[in-house]
């Protein structure tokens, strides 16, 4: 692309054509962006000036985003400075290519960086150029060398409206070029180059789509995936089913706990959760929104015709030769309906105690606890903490020919032989109390209660602890002691808290670190000041963990995750303390003079130290408390601590 910066740049000129700006409030923010003695983008002038607005200028850009050249838009953006463009500019005229690919090559911006821009400030989808996504009929009678010099993919048809992913989304002669072709009007998608000359191979050379472009059958997880009992609906396109196959084999195939559809105002975005962490997945056209919804829905048996209630369904898959169940919840929005899918896998995937990741103190200290015959266990923490993971391993540990174990569960995540799992129908008024009275005449040595949620549930969760059974349970709070005092505050007296209650587990997953990139490293000062209270931190003594990215970890440094956790103990110092109704730093304190309590950060310290994951990660995902400061141990003592517990340290 031949380009040049003009003396009044052309996002200028477009604010004045649209109106919201005068040629004089132009010329006066040029006159200010010229005297100033570092570079400020044209649009922060403005909106500084507030003569627009940051929302009027994005709208701006979307809406004549065939009109703008690369350079300009980047160095309105900050990414670049003038001089930079111009050289790049330069080396264009010799080298003949786009200027996107030369200012990638000397090093003035990354293409992910350049790829964000372009999707995040004019609106472009960022589609992922594989062969799941593509629509064969569309390539038709295209050339393959055609698509290979320009590096773009037609990925859909919508109507007359063609989604073609391209390099270089500005490029308007290419526009133009393929709407001849294609015979249709192009939205452009944008990739990376090499994604793009990789999506063109597998699509005409590894799945010889042309060939077979009047056979769907041939997409890339052909056979991988059968949804629900009737497989795919012959009522529904087969693009759109095909599409979903792809989303939900993609989301199983990247270990993602969660798929997340997204609507936004002009196109629909697809996310998976990873590890904990959210990764942009791909990108669709915003006409393909309402029919991937209806295609959904119709597969959960929701009601396809309301869009403004809130829905949520269930779905089973058998994908790679594994069965999962999804449940899936749409919420409505402003941009139109949005999809969150939870990936569940079998119950082969359940794992046992020893692989949760406990340290060893604590891993020795619950299994005491759990062969106890009576009282209640509660897991604790937030949404994706793991508390259903650790409370149906606890199960798996339990489950065996002399012990029968029921459950309340909502819903049933994961089936385990062997276990009498129940389904809570609170709607249908079979809540707590009738479930209560069901369960006893099951004559049960263990139950498993999914959540207390409100008094009711806490109270026939301690009604059956007073009965003589063991229970095991999950809270919403942020930490062990936590859980004490939202009992309280939902209205338990705390006689039966202390003599019902025997542990409270609190945790949180943090990302394992990738074993080939990890490397050793020396943590900042600042870094180790946050772990407040491990005093003094001997760094001769431990080694700690960083990690750069790799191909196996997808450049994130961290594959798969593991819990760190706090185990506070009920002993006597602390039953009185509840009875007494003492404060949570008093309560905190107790627990690490008495029981040698290890606090969740303490105890995500000792995964580091471990070379499990890395500090970093431990603070990302560890609140902080200030309580624990006031009781400071050595690092070894932490270390010794979960090794072998309070009683040999």
């Amino acid at each position: 692309m031949d380009e040049r910066i003009d003396p009044k740049p052309k996002i200028g000129e477009l604010l004045v054509l649209e109106g919201l700006i005068s040629e004089e409030q132009l010329n006066e923010a040029i006159a200010l962006q010229s005297g100033s003695k570092t570079y400020v983008p044209l649009g922060e002038i403005l909106v500084g000036q507030r003569l627009i607005s940051r929302i009027e200028l994005q709208q701006i850009l979307k809406k004549n985003k065939r009109r703008l050249y690369l350079g300009e838009l980047l160095v309105d953006a900050g990414y670049l400075d003038h001089d930079a463009v111009q050289k790049a500019l330069e080396v264009q005229q010799i080298e003949r290519k786009k200027l996107g690919a030369i200012l990638v090559e000397h090093g003035y911006i990354t293409e992910a960086n350049l790829i964000n821009l372009l999707s995040t400030q004019l609106g472009i989808p960022k589609i992922l150029p594989s062969p799941g996504l593509i629509d064969p009929g569309i390539l038709k009678g295209v050339s393959k060398a055609f698509l290979i010099k320009n590096e773009c993919l037609p990925a859909f048809r919508e109507g007359e409206i063609i989604t073609v992913i391209m390099s270089d989304p500005l490029s308007e002669e290419t526009i133009r070029t393929l709407e001849a072709v294609l015979k249709g009007k192009v939205e452009p998608a944008i990739a990376s180059s090499t994604e793009i000359q990789t999506g063109i191979k597998r699509v005409f050379d590894d799945l010889r789509m042309l060939d077979i472009a009047e056979d769907r059958a041939a997409k890339v997880y052909s056979g991988q995936l059968s949804i629900g009992e009737a497989g795919t609906l012959d009522t529904v396109e087969e693009n759109i089913s095909s599409l979903l196959d792809f989303v939900i084999s993609s989301a199983i195939a990247d270990r993602a706990t969660d798929i997340h559809i997204e609507p936004l105002e002009n196109m629909l975005r697809v996310r998976y959760r990873v590890d904990g962490v959210l990764k942009h997945k791909t990108d669709l056209p915003i006409s393909l929104g309402s029919t991937l919804v209806s295609r959904i829905k119709a597969i959960c048996r929701m009601d396809i015709d309301d869009r403004r209630k809130h829905q949520d369904g269930r779905l089973e898959v058998q994908a790679f030769n594994r069965r999962y169940d999804l449940r899936v919840a749409t919420y409505s929005s402003f941009n139109g309906e949005s999809i969150a899918i939870r990936l569940l896998p079998n119950q082969s995937n359940l794992l046992d105690l020893d692989m949760l990741g406990l340290s060893p103190s604590n891993l020795h200290v619950l299994k005491q606890i759990l062969s106890i015959p009576a009282g209640i266990i509660m897991a604790t923490g937030p949404n994706g903490a793991g508390k259903s993971t650790t409370v149906y391993a606890s199960l798996r540990f339990l489950n065996s020919m002399d012990k029968k174990i029921v459950t309340i569960e909502d819903p049933i995540e994961y089936k385990i032989d062997g276990v009498i799992q129940g389904q809570l129908h609170e709607k249908s008024g079979l809540g707590y109390k009738h479930f209560l009275r069901s369960i006893l005449r099951q004559d049960p040595d263990v139950v498993m209660i999914g959540e207390i949620r409100d008094k009711i549930s806490a109270e026939a969760v301690i009604e059956m602890a007073l009965s003589g059974h063991k229970i095991i349970t999950t809270f919403h709070t942020e930490d062990t002691v936590g859980a004490l005092l939202r009992m309280f505050g939902i209205g338990v007296e705390s006689f039966l808290i202390s003599s019902t209650l025997m542990a409270v587990i609190s945790q949180r997953l943090v990302r394992v670190l990738c074993p080939l990139c990890k490397v050793r490293y020396e943590p900042a000062e600042e870094v180790l000041a946050l772990f407040d209270s491990i005093k003094p931190i001997d760094t001769g003594v431990h080694e700690f963990y960083t990690s750069s990215g790799c191909i196996k970890c997808d450049n994130t440094g961290f594959k798969g995750r593991t819990a760190i956790c706090e185990l506070l103990i009920l002993n006597d110092p602390i039953r009185d303390a509840i009875m007494n109704k003492m404060p949570y730093p008093t309560v905190r304190s107790i627990a690490r003079e008495s029981t040698g309590f290890v606090s969740l950060k303490e105890d995500g310290f000792y995964k580091a130290v471990k070379g499990t994951t890395s500090l970093e990660e431990v603070l990302r995902v560890v609140p902080y408390n200030e309580s624990d400061a006031l009781l400071t141990r050595p690092s070894t003592k932490i270390v010794e601590l979960c090794e072998r517990g309070y009683a040999m340290a």
